[in-house]
């Protein structure tokens, strides 16, 4: 039996490294199929809705893309002008701050007793960035031509493909749930529902925190006083979308920029972020994020670095809800089967009752969640 054991450990070990190969050599394939099922994951939640209304799957789906297309051109249209011109009125004063930022150099040079051999001028820099941009040459119009073949390829097949599992999801469904024993089929059937519901509160959980960081960004950077406040606000929110990374991020531009306009109120700006990153992490976090599955941060930053690896940018976008989903397949197939197996003689204290912070903000759950209930 032991040696039974080694066999099937060594097995699996193989499994997965040559699994990771083959993911590496086809990762495009592997991406637009991973994005395609997420997106149909997320939509499928008010297609199922309208479903259970008597509506057919075919017209549910072209009724929530529909919507979803009115809600986006709604969006741009609405925030377009505001945001494309503090867009262009922060490229324009670009050269100013790369001025700025000289002179601030050659200050700390002089206060400190420093010596640089050169320092680069502004506007030979922006001159150079403007001639890259251009791009000009053959070879690089022809490199961004063939990416955005690329991109829209890839974006073609994974909008069909979502389309056609809204449309069609059983028979993928029982033709995956059909590959496994027939007296385990129910179980399979009962842990790719408990995958998708952690995937769907995840996502949920996540629209609402960004929402509202982005509305908080904004409102506090415009009464401090921060230029370009809707941009950096709409930023903020973007890119709490990426845990940990994120935040970082979107602190950086506003702060460069107020540093520019008063030293005093970079401070202000870098204050009010780290505020509003503890009333994240400590308020609005447990609250959006109770009903999805719980990761720890290590396992979050390892799974943003093996996704952004492999796929770039968007494998970042990834990572969370594919280890979201492998949690629950790790604790449904492993870790209940070995709490079977004996008792734990000295096991970990679990967490007696709500703490004061849940307690105190009880209502703001029940308002949070409200617009999440199914019906």
């Amino acid at each position: 039996m032991q040696r039974r054991n080694i066999y099937v450990g060594v097995a699996l070990a193989f499994a997965l490294f040559l699994a990771i190969y083959l993911v590496s050599q086809i990762r495009e394939v592997v991406l637009a199929f991973l994005l395609a099922l997420l997106l149909s994951i997320i939509v499928s939640g008010p297609v199922n809705y309208l479903t259970r209304k008597g509506i057919g799957r075919g017209l549910g789906t072209l009724i929530v893309l529909g919507s979803l297309a009115l809600v986006l051109v709604l969006a741009a249209l609405v925030l377009a002008p505001t945001v494309g011109a503090q867009a262009r009125q922060l490229a324009a004063t670009l050269p100013t701050l790369l001025s700025d930022a000289q002179g601030l150099v050659e200050q700390a040079q002089t206060a400190l007793g420093l010596e640089i051999s050169s320092v680069p001028d502004p506007q030979q820099l922006m001159s150079q960035a403007q001639s890259v941009l251009s791009g000009d040459t053959f070879s690089t119009i022809l490199g961004v031509g063939a990416s955005a073949v690329s991109l829209l390829s890839l974006a073609l097949v994974v909008l069909v493909s979502t389309i056609f599992m809204l449309v069609q999801p059983q028979p993928l469904v029982n033709g995956f749930v059909s590959l496994f024993p027939a007296r385990r089929r129910e179980r399979v059937r009962e842990i790719l529902g408990e995958m998708y519901t952690a995937i769907q509160n995840w996502f949920l959980g996540q629209l609402a925190d960004m929402v509202l960081v982005g509305i908080l960004y904004t409102v506090a950077l415009s009464i401090i006083g921060v230029p370009f406040a809707l941009l950096f606000g709409i930023l903020g929110g973007l890119v709490c979308f990426v845990p940990f990374v994120g935040p970082i991020v979107s602190a950086v531009p506003p702060v460069i920029v107020a540093l520019f306009q008063d030293p005093i109120m970079a401070l202000w700006v870098l204050l009010v972020y780290l505020v509003i990153q503890l009333c994240e992490s400590n308020l609005i976090q447990p609250v959006v994020m109770s009903r999805a599955v719980s990761l720890h941060p290590v396992v979050i930053v390892f799974a943003l670095l093996i996704m952004g690896n492999l796929f770039a940018a968007v494998g970042i976008l990834l990572a969370v809800p594919l280890v979201a989903a492998l949690q629950v397949l790790v604790q449904e197939l492993w870790t209940k089967r070995m709490d079977e197996k004996g008792v734990d003689p000295n096991p970990p204290r679990e967490k007696e009752g709500p703490s004061k912070l849940e307690k105190g903000t009880g209502w703001l759950l029940r308002a949070v969640k409200a617009p999440f209930r199914r019906s």
